[in-house]
Parts: structure tokens; sequence; C-alpha cells
């Protein structure tokens, strides 16, 4: 799973995924502030104005982590829980410290980041564009946003149907859900 910590739709992913008792996901960072980077100017990894950017210091930390042998699940819950459930804006002092509950040895700025623009290029060689992208193997990968986290009962099913779909329909190369405006209720 391709997924940034900024990103709701991931958030979402990650409740669903983590309802499916033995599925075993790993769980890759994506900038989507790289991602999205406008002109011809330097990567976001490169030290400059993003140095101290949140979104990529927790994703950063997220492969320190891992590299340190920590707990990547609790890191990686605690991270989308003070993301996205949590009040208050987060502190890169904030984030290392989550890094280091969940087992980081030290923090290296400029190694994280190099590991973290590395994870950016091998996303973009699978056709990675955005998040939350699910990767089944080499030759199916899926982008898929939810609307909304599914209920216990019906996280298997939506994970059937997610691999039904993109195993089973190889000539499907884009689907998406088309909504109406909503009516102004005046």
């Amino acid at each position: 799973m391709f997924f940034d910590y900024t990103c709701g739709f991931s958030n979402r992913a990650r409740h669903w995924l983590d309802a499916l008792d033995g599925v075993q996901v790993v769980w890759r960072p994506f900038s989507l502030l790289e991602q999205n980077r406008v002109g011809d100017g330097p990567p976001v990894f490169d030290r400059g104005a993003l140095a101290e950017n949140v979104s990529l210091i927790a994703l950063a930390v997220h492969l320190a982590v891992g590299a340190d042998g920590g707990n990547l699940d609790q890191y990686r819950r605690r991270m989308f829980t003070a993301w996205h459930e949590e009040t208050g804006r987060l502190s890169t002092e904030d984030i290392v410290g989550f890094g280091r509950d969940a087992g980081m040895g030290g923090w290296d700025h400029d190694r994280a980041f190099a590991a973290l623009a590395g994870e950016h290029a091998a996303a973009k060689q699978l056709g990675v564009f955005g998040t939350p992208t699910l990767v089944l193997d080499e030759e199916h990968t899926v982008f898929v946003k939810l609307e909304s986290v599914p209920t216990a009962d019906r996280a298997w099913q939506l994970w059937d149907q997610v691999h039904e779909l993109t195993l089973g329909a190889p000539d499907l190369r884009e689907w998406h859900r088309v909504l109406p405006e909503p009516k102004d209720v005046r």
C-alpha cells in the first residue's frame, strides 16, 4: 500500500485494511507533495525550503522506524490518528517522538529523506500517481479511494470485490464512480 499520512483516503484505507485479520500489508510512503510539485525545480526531498515539512518528516520517520527494526504498525497508527483524528498541529518534534516511541534509534534527516526519495521513485516505476494505491502483485496495481470506512462485516467483502475487479478484469484500465453535484438546499 502506497500512502501519504496527509491523505484522508489513506487514513480510511488504513482503518479498512487493519480490520482484515490475516492480510499482511506493507505500507510504503508516497509523497503527494512531490507528486503535485509544479515546475522543474529540485525534488521536495532535497534540502531546502521543504526540509522541515511535517508531511515529509512523517513519511521519512516511517522509513527510519522500519530501518531500525521498530514497530511500524505502532508508528503508522499513531501518526494517522494524530494527523486525522486529533486536534492541533504536529511539529517535527512530535513526529520524531512518535518514531522514537515505536523503536526508531536515531533520526538522520538526510539518510531518511534519501530513502524517501528512493521509495517515491520505486512507486513511480509501478505507475503510482496518488494515494492510496494497492499493489496486489507485479502486474496488478489499483488506486482505491473509499467514500467511508467499511463496517467490520463489510471489510472482507470489499477486499474480495477489489481483488475480483483488479485481477479478474484486466481489460478494465480505469473505473471512476461519477457522483452528481449536491443540490442546493435553501
